[in-house]
């Protein structure tokens, strides 16, 4: 941002954005570069398994593992072998990597943005959004599947706005391949703009406006069914309806997913969005408040300022089939609950990129004057970089290095353990100790009705041995599934820990119900299950020897 006017942007500009925004991924993530245990939480549900590209030992075949590995597309998979085979590199080290990539990417798309709509000045105000504001990082934190929307979506919008056909199909292809239902968003969308055009006789959009447009639209709906059915083909389908949202506990606010009744459009539309506009999430209530009550003259000022009609020649038609195609696929989703999966999965994109487009707009007229001279460019980016490497500390990771010696411990175990215990602490033994684990927390999934059909019982069966009064309960649990170690944590097995709620509906009730029985928990009893400690706290049961000497089940 040296130059005087706001014109094209230049190479060097695109190299200082992506300057710019690795610096702030690599300090806002620093723990999770510097320790293999500071990872996104949904690391610990699709991206685990893929140990075993390194180690084909690791992770013998088991319903959770087979779950995981089906749920995350094929193309991530590709991705994933690929560094591990080409470089090998970990999975859970090039998780973060790809984080990174996937950052700068979308901070690069926003700068597009911004240089098509207007020009360079433009452009860095847009960079600036996705690098202050947390919700881009935290979604894409973990690169996983879901981490490819923002900037996929950015991408998409970006193709756009500059009329590119071909840059929409390719963006288009490459959502199909890592994250499906975006594709069929964007599709819906592109669709939806090619319809309202024939109606009201308007000039056709850049897509699809050719025959091979068609052939992508085609190919990715084919990718996107592929994905879906492969789920179906192998037990694991279909994803479940408003009848089961409504008929399960699992759903409801004391649920695995607070998914029913289904939230008010109010939040996702303005609630949601607007708390991380605000720095709601990052100091409080008041702060929030009073953050957004100092950006509201900006907003005033800049909405007042900005050439609209300029704007709206190049973006306001994709922005409005983008949006409205967005709200009908919401409303849609609601109607069918969960059919076409999380409702909010086909708008919070969409509302969050053009919320930070919008208030990138408005603040660049609003700060005119300090940005038409080189020294008010240079104080607002940084100050701009500054609020980014702030606000973006942390986000999206999560810190498991507390129990790092129980890893430890489960490292040593034979690669063919299988381990039981508290299914919250069983997710980081899972991913970190490197063993199969009979049910977890985060792989608890009621929204894929035949996955959750097998996988009730087990999570059930596991709460009963690990809150068992009778040891004999315990041993036959263990022999009946094959578990082979049981990790206990004392905290779990306390009065105030049971009366807290140790789980989620339905299992809370039956945990209490257990804890009531009369005598004490048969796990505690270091007679009967003897037990190394990796902690304070915490114990590895070996339950093989106990069961050699365990009588004949009867026929």
């Amino acid at each position: 941002m040296t130059a005087s006017s706001d014109g094209p942007a230049t190479g060097q500009d695109w190299l200082f954005v992506a300057f710019c925004s690795v610096a702030v991924f690599a300090v806002a993530h620093r723990l999770g570069l510097a320790s293999p245990y500071v990872v996104n939480d949904d690391v610990r549900q699709q991206i685990y398994w893929m140990a075993r590209f390194l180690d084909p030992a690791l992770y013998p075949p088991d319903l959770l593992g087979d779950y995981a590995a089906a749920y995350v597309p094929p193309a991530l998979k590709a991705l994933y072998f690929a560094a591990a085979k080409g470089f090998g590199c970990d999975p859970i080290l090039f998780s973060k990597l790809l984080t990174g990539g996937l950052f700068v990417t979308l901070a690069l798309a926003f700068f597009g943005l911004g240089a098509a709509l207007e020009g360079r000045v433009l452009g860095y105000a847009c960079a600036a959004m996705a690098c202050c504001l947390p919700y881009f990082l935290k979604n894409i934190s973990g690169g996983l599947s879901r981490s490819f929307a923002p900037p996929l979506l950015a991408l998409f919008f970006l193709a756009w706005l500059r009329r590119s056909g071909g840059g929409m199909a390719l963006t288009l292809l490459a959502q199909a391949l890592f994250i499906p239902y975006i594709a069929v968003l964007s599709a819906f969308c592109a669709c939806l703009d090619a319809f309202w055009c024939r109606i009201v006789d308007r000039p056709a959009g850049p897509f699809p406006a050719r025959p091979w447009h068609g052939l992508a639209l085609v190919l990715a709906a084919g990718l996107v069914w592929s994905f879906s059915h492969s789920l179906d083909a192998a037990g694991f389908g279909p994803l479940v309806g408003r009848a089961g949202l409504a008929a399960g506990p699992e759903f409801s606010a004391a649920g695995r997913l607070e998914l029913y009744p289904l939230p008010n459009p109010f939040f996702d539309l303005i609630y949601w969005p607007f708390e991380g506009i605000g720095l709601f999430l990052d100091i409080g209530l008041v702060a929030g408040i009073a953050s957004l009550a100092v950006l509201l003259p900006f907003v005033i000022v800049g909405a007042r300022r900005a050439p609209w009609p300029k704007l709206a020649a190049t973006a306001g038609r994709p922005a409005a089939m983008l949006l409205a195609g967005s709200l009908l696929l919401y409303a849609l989703a609601r109607i069918v609950a969960l059919k076409l999966f999380v409702p909010d999965r086909y708008i919070a994109y969409t509302i969050n990129l053009l919320y930070a487009l919008s208030l990138a707009v408005v603040l660049r007229h609003a700060l005119a004057k300090p940005l038409s001279g080189k020294a008010g460019r240079f104080a607002l980016l940084a100050l701009a970089l500054g609020l980014g490497l702030w606000r973006l500390s942390g986000a999206g990771l999560y810190d498991y290095r507390a129990d790092a010696p129980l890893y430890a411990a489960v490292r040593e175990l034979p690669k063919e353990a299988l381990v039981a215990g508290n299914p919250e602490l069983l997710d980081t033994v899972l991913t970190f100790g490197r063993r199969n684990v009979f049910a977890s927390f985060e792989l608890a999934h009621p929204w894929s009705v035949g996955y959750w059909e097998r996988y009730f019982p087990r999570l059930a069966h596991q709460i009963d041995a690990y809150y068992a009064k009778d040891p004999l309960a315990v041993l036959e649990f263990a022999r009946a599934y094959g578990v082979s170690h049981m990790v206990v944590r004392e905290a779990d097995l306390t009065a105030a820990a049971i009366a807290k709620g140790p789980l989620f509906a339905p299992f809370t009730a039956r945990i209490k119900a257990l804890a009531d029985r009369p005598g004490d928990f048969a796990l505690l009893d270091a007679a009967v299950f003897p037990y190394t400690s990796p902690e304070p706290g915490l114990r590895l049961v070996d339950l093989r020897p106990l069961l050699e000497k365990l009588p004949p089940a009867a026929p």
